[in-house]
């Protein structure tokens, strides 16, 4: 579980915490849903698991939302698009 926590967290753009904003942070989001399927880690859990690092980084519930949005748009985990 650790593994896909550091995922999680390096998926996000260092200064602005974007999700999949930069092509690292996308591969890193790739590989972190990869791994949660794997783990057997439900959709749900996944999105709280986001939710939890974000709120540990004290961001606003607007930016949380806006966030949680960014990490359901599929399109956001393929670098080819």
């Amino acid at each position: 579980m650790e593994e896909l926590q550091n995922l999680i967290k390096t998926s996000y753009g260092v200064v602005d915490l974007i999700f999949a904003g930069h092509e690292y942070d996308r591969k890193r989001a790739l590989e972190a849903i990869k791994i949660a399927n794997r783990e057997g880690v439900g959709f749900n859990d996944f999105l709280d698991m986001h939710r939890d690092y974000l709120e540990n980084k004290n961001c606003s519930y607007e930016h949380i939302e806006n966030q949680i949005l960014r990490v359901q748009q599929i399109g956001l985990y393929f670098s080819n698009d």
